[in-house]
């Protein structure tokens, strides 16, 4: 017995070990190109499994062998220990009314292990990325130049408990931390000056949030199962570390790389006597309410409608002239289905097919158009060993418009995610 409980707490340590070593890679590495991101804080990233964004991001289903990040009351239907990362590949057509560019980026999703402490009872934590920026936008007005550059995430750890609190009902919630930094540079040139003037301004981020959930599931007549879903976020607000310098470049000529655009002179802002050297971002509250209809280990279907309060965002730091933001929605529908969970003869026939699709409105308003989101997805879980399982999502998206001089995204993704399951922390028969 306790060279398996050694066995049992090298994996542990192994697992913990690599998720938070994996954590690097959520300050360095650049996670999305889009110039939606120069709005807000970032693009905002989904905050769930594979599983989950191959059916429309949708996160009602509660799973015995996987995380539901989304909703912490479903951590009560854990029986098995659950380590579970993701990771996409994005590639982006952005078309404006003169250009089209392609572009690409990769980014992890989430790194998180989740595990039962007791038989009603089950914690996850984690890290996922908040949200991230992106761009870099060059545009010539009136002989004028002006090229915009930004980078950057916000990145969340988080700590959940999910408890069942009465036959089909649990309680859970979860504690979030956002931590991270982002940077813009705004370049331009003046009419028939030779000097460039350079804006420079980055903020380091961090701050506390949580939620609530509640999940209920019931059986009905003829094998069927009902599950509902419910989410509360309520309004938090994160500190800004700010800074901000202003320089001057101009074009060297050089015998060995040529002409070079080179810094000649900078100043740093003083931003105390402002007010906007310490700021507050504030991020809205947000309701998730699902309804889904199954049969266990067979079908399963979901709907999902998500309110979000984003007219109370703010960002003082970095505030824009041509941007509102109001309340926000986003309807996601979708499903799996399992031929023969228990099949013998046919590995495909164990297989979970997934499908969704979502509309969102994002609540940005740009130039008077609304800034609107819809997605398709299809999805693969593959069974590994046990209960573990490789999951392989395609997504295909498309956002904003080109009316009002805006831009237009058509967005392809591949989503790989895999969950390890193994029985921790739990007693045999022999102790």
């Amino acid at each position: 017995m306790d060279s398996l409980n050694n066995m049992m707490n090298r994996k542990l340590i192994t697992l913990i070990i690599a998720l938070f070593t994996a954590t690097y890679a959520a300050f360095s590495q650049k996670t999305t190109e889009s110039p939606y991101s120069f709005y807000g804080i970032g693009e905002q990233n989904f905050g769930g499994i594979a599983e989950e964004s191959a059916m429309g991001g949708i996160g009602i289903y509660a799973d015995s062998t996987r995380v539901n990040i989304q909703n912490p009351a479903a951590l009560s239907q854990l029986k098995f220990t659950a380590f579970s990362a993701g990771f996409t590949m994005q590639h982006k057509n952005i078309v404006t009314n003169n250009t089209k560019l392609n572009t690409q980026s990769s980014s992890f999703n989430y790194f998180t292990l989740g595990f039962p402490v007791l038989e009603k009872l089950g914690v996850s934590f984690g890290l996922v990325p908040y949200s991230s920026v992106g761009y870099k936008i060059k545009n010539t007005k009136n002989n004028r130049l002006y090229q915009y550059e930004g980078s950057g995430n916000v990145n969340q750890f988080f700590l959940s408990a999910g408890y069942q609190i009465y036959a089909g009902l649990s309680l859970g919630a979860s504690f979030r931390y956002h931590f991270g930094a982002i940077s813009m540079t705004d370049l331009y040139q003046q009419n028939n000056i030779e000097f460039y003037t350079q804006e420079f301004s980055k903020s380091h981020l961090n701050g506390g949030a949580f939620n609530i959930g509640l999940y209920y599931e019931e059986t009905l007549k003829h094998r069927l199962r009902l599950y509902t879903s419910l989410v509360y976020t309520p309004q938090s607000s994160i500190s800004s570390d700010n800074q901000r310098n202003i320089s001057t470049l101009s074009y060297v000529a050089s015998s060995r790389t040529g002409s070079q655009l080179t810094t000649r002179e900078i100043r740093t802002l003083e931003l105390e006597s402002t007010g906007l050297k310490n700021t507050k971002i504030n991020l809205p509250t947000q309701i998730e309410f699902g309804l889904g209809l199954g049969e266990h280990q067979k079908w399963f279907t979901g709907l999902e409608y998500t309110y979000t309060n984003n007219s109370k965002f703010s960002n003082p730091f970095l505030s824009t002239t041509n941007v509102s933001y109001k309340d926000s929605y986003k309807i996601a529908l979708g499903g799996f289905w399992i031929p023969n969970y228990n099949s013998f003869s046919s590995y495909w026939k164990r297989v979970t097919y997934r499908a969704g699709i979502e509309y969102e409105n994002t609540g940005i308003v740009l130039n008077g158009q609304n800034i609107n989101y819809f997605g398709t997805s299809f999805g693969l879980s593959l069974p590994v060993k046990g209960f573990s399982n490789l999951t392989l999502v395609g997504q295909y998206g498309k956002r904003g418009t080109t009316s009002a001089n805006l831009i237009k995204e058509n967005e392809f993704n591949l989503k790989i995610g895999f969950t390890l399951n193994d029985k921790w922390f739990q007693r045999t028969k022999y102790q």
